[in-house]
């Protein structure tokens, strides 16, 4: 007599072949009674088998389903040791099959689950019109034994991989015990590999709109759809999150449950949704450093190469961008024999993407360490997901974007550079709403709220890319690149070239009150558009000398003696066989000191009626002595918190409706200064505002946030005015302030006045609370 612990149940049984052969029995039972094809399992908690009494677990007891799906469910909630024993012979309980390029195109990568056991499986495979035949060897059937690893409670990971692959050829494969058992017989295609197509699908992530069923049919949709367009497709390249929960098995056998999975390897990337060891169970990735990008015992760093293109896969969770340059080149080094027509990088945390994500840290802090390898080591592509909207970049070199191309026919001939695409979800399971303002490096960027794919074209000298909105299958974009080094490029030559600066000030002391100083110069073209300048074009000249020091990409920072006083920085421009210099910039060495003159969680009025407060509530001398009074962040709801300035203090009203709400309230507060003239010439003010905020001071307004210009009436709601997006909340942002801003200041009693506006009336939250701060003279 054995215990098998079933979950958290235990079943006392004598062998499992009878407690089967019972249930099996109970169900046909039960199917003639009522005729249907599902057996319901009506049982009582303890039944005779062999004459000993079994206890059978509620889990068992509650399943309905068909015989099969009662006999799966059985197996993978045993915890196994051994062979497993099958009442029918042919059948083989198999999951979560995972299928994927291997080292090159004449290898393919398995791994699946069984329940657990001590005995490795393995993968028959055969061309197509072969015949998988029972106790026969017939020669023209291989076979792959597995490599058995642990996996989850209940289950074994199998890994195994078949080789010798011939192009343009269909295959048969099944999986199984190594005891005869089998899965039932799928099928692939080899395709050619000169030309060819992929197809890149972001996000699946099933389970992260909370409608399992709705996340397995809109990615088996997008995928049926994909290959319906494009049938004779290589592969599928995944950009990671696969799965919502990241130790979720009903998840990943969600993922694997299209059939499209079962007949077309898929390539996957490890995404923040998926980086734990269950990513490790479950897939089996050629080429793969397990020290080098590893987080967390997800997996590391891999590669494979398809035909004449390399493919890299970083593990992005982790933050360590030398483990990643180091597989790069590493990688390079590895298959530095193969002339790569192409070169793909592939990893999850979009470094170029345009919605929540992509001012983050983690995000920022990858760009600056990956993005100078990536120049060097002239990948053409970097696709990725995690940021669940559509990005394409324009061609980037050195953190700028490439403008000054030759075009053809609508293709991109010859670019210096890297495109990078971000492709949004593929199951419609999560979508995030876009930046307001369109960021430099986008050349196209969408938010459709609908799934989409992207099909890429490979052939010896062009790549193409084509995403489509799965719903309509309407073209999104479209965008080529021709590498032809038989075509002389001919674009405009360069006219003019100007120097800027995002700050001027550079204090003796590290401080972060103002903005880096970086600079930049832009060429411009004899037709007036841009022309692309890089690093080795540009000399930067300063007088007086060795007061600062310029970086190759333009940062600013004064040197070790440096005095305070002015220096004047000007660039050298050598391009297109010209010597241009250019006009100079004025940087101001200072003696930093501040002042706040508002602190967060300071004392504010405020109105929260819904009425109108006239058009001169925000003056010095209007009175607010019948409006409300408390302590910041003011809001609601209650217990709302936001970094960095905590939980809301003062409760605010929203009126009786909570489906509509008050579009604005208003906020006034007070604060002294003895003498403005010691006020220097720069002013912070770092906010969090819930939705949008206009801020006075002595009754000029002198900054927006989230906000368009012109009048706005109180009981607008932003829905209501001329905006395409809406920014994400928990937000929180700087506005900087000039000498025009700070001239309103004045001796004596001040008045900053602040009206915060709802994005619609059944917003569920409001937001409110600064710090203002400003420099002093030093003279």
């Amino acid at each position: 007599m054995r215990l098998i612990p079933l979950k958290s149940k235990v079943v006392e049984f004598i062998g499992a072949a009878a407690l089967l052969s019972f249930i099996c029995l109970s169900g046909a039972e039960s199917a003639a009674a009522d005729g249907e094809s599902k057996t319901g399992l009506a049982l009582a908690e303890s039944a005779e088998i062999e004459g000993r009494n079994v206890q059978l677990s509620k889990e068992l007891l509650n399943f309905s389903g068909s015989y099969k799906e009662q006999y799966d469910r059985f197996y993978l909630l045993l915890d196994r040791s051994g062979p497993t024993v099958f009442p029918d012979a042919s059948y083989y309980l198999v999951s979560s099959i995972a299928f994927a390029p291997g080292r090159n195109e004449q290898e393919m990568n398995f791994s699946w689950y069984s329940p657990d056991t001590r005995n490795p499986g393995a993968v028959e495979y055969a061309k197509a019109g072969s015949r998988f035949a029972a106790g026969t060897e017939a020669a023209a059937v291989k076979q792959s034994i597995a490599h058995l690893d642990i996996a989850s409670t209940g289950y074994a990971s199998n890994e195994a991989i078949i080789s010798g692959l011939e192009p343009s050829t269909e295959y048969i494969y099944r999986v199984g015990d190594g005891y005869g058992n089998w899965s039932e017989t799928y099928s692939f295609h080899t395709r050619e590999t000169d030309s060819y197509n992929f197809l890149l699908m972001g996000d699946p992530q099933i389970g992260a709109s909370g409608n399992l069923k709705a996340d397995i049919a809109g990615w088996n949709e997008t995928l049926e759809k994909a290959l319906d367009k494009y049938p004779m497709t290589s592969f599928i390249q995944s950009a990671g999150d696969q799965v919502e929960s990241r130790n979720s098995e009903e998840e990943y056998e969600a993922y694997f449950s299209p059939d499209a999975l079962k007949r077309l390897p898929t390539a996957t990337t490890i995404g923040n949704h998926d980086n734990t060891i269950f990513y490790e169970y479950h897939f089996n990735v050629p080429n793969q450093n397990a020290e080098l990008g590893n987080y967390d015992s997800s997996g590391g760093n891999y590669y494979f190469t398809y035909g004449d293109a390399l493919f890299v896969n970083l593990n992005s969770n982790q933050t360590n961008g030398e483990e990643h340059v180091r597989f790069m080149e590493e990688t390079i080094e590895a298959t530095s024999g193969q002339d790569f027509k192409w070169k793909f990088l592939v990893f999850h945390h979009s470094i170029y993407s345009a919605a929540v994500h992509s001012t983050s840290d983690h995000v920022l802090g990858l760009r600056e360490q990956l993005v100078p390898a990536i120049d060097r080591l002239e990948f053409d592509a970097v696709l990725m997901g995690h940021d669940h909207s559509y990005v394409r970049s324009h061609q980037m070199k050195g953190f700028k974007p490439l403008k000054n191309h030759m075009i053809e026919d609508g293709a991109v001939i010859n670019p210096e550079g890297t495109i990078y695409l971000t492709g949004n979800s593929a199951s419609g399971s999560k979508f995030y709403p876009m930046n307001e303002d369109p960021e430099p490096y986008s050349a196209v960027r969408e938010q459709l709220e609908v799934p989409t794919f992207m099909n890429v074209a490979v052939t010896p000298t062009s790549l193409e890319f084509t995403t489509y909105r799965t719903d309509t299958m309407e073209l999104v974009d479209t965008y080529k690149i021709v590498k032809d080094s038989s075509i002389e490029v001919d674009v405009p030559g360069l006219s003019d070239a100007v120097l800027t600066a995002t700050g001027t000030i550079l204090p003796t002391e590290a401080t972060d009150f103002y903005p880096e100083v970086v600079l930049d110069v832009a060429g411009t073209n004899t037709e007036g558009g841009q022309y692309d300048l890089f690093g080795e074009n540009i000399t930067y000249r300063a007088d007086p000398e060795g007061a600062v020091s310029i970086s190759p990409t333009g940062n600013v920072s004064i040197t070790e003696n440096a005095e305070p006083g002015e220096v004047e920085i000007w660039a050298e421009v050598a391009a297109d066989g010209q010597n241009l210099t250019t006009e100079p910039v004025l940087l101001s060495i200072v003696e930093h000191a501040e002042t706040a003159l508002v602190e967060a969680e300071s004392d504010w009025t405020y109105l929260d009626d819904g009425s109108d407060p006239g058009s001169d509530w925000m003056q010095p001398d209007f009175d607010d002595s019948g409006w409300e009074s408390g302590p910041s962040p003011l809001g609601y709801p209650e217990g709302d918190e936001r970094e960095p300035f905590g939980e809301i203090q003062t409760v605010i009203d929203y009126g009786e409706d909570e489906f509509d709400k008050y579009a604005t309230s208003y906020f006034r507060t007070s604060f002294d200064i003895d003498d403005a003239e010691a006020i220097g010439n720069y002013g912070i003010i770092d906010l969090e505002a819930d939705d949008a905020a206009i801020i006075y001071l002595n009754g000029e307004e002198i900054g927006r946030y989230n906000m368009a210009d012109g009048e706005v009436g109180y009981d607008d709601h932003l829905n209501d005015l001329d905006r395409e997006n809406i920014p994400p909340e928990n937000k929180s942002t700087r506005i900087t302030l000039d000498e025009v801003a700070l001239a309103n200041l004045r001796d004596g009693e001040n008045i900053i006045a602040v009206e915060v506006r709802q994005d619609n009336p059944q917003s569920s939250d409001v937001y409110w609370d600064m710090k203002f701060s400003v420099n002093l003279n030093t003279d």
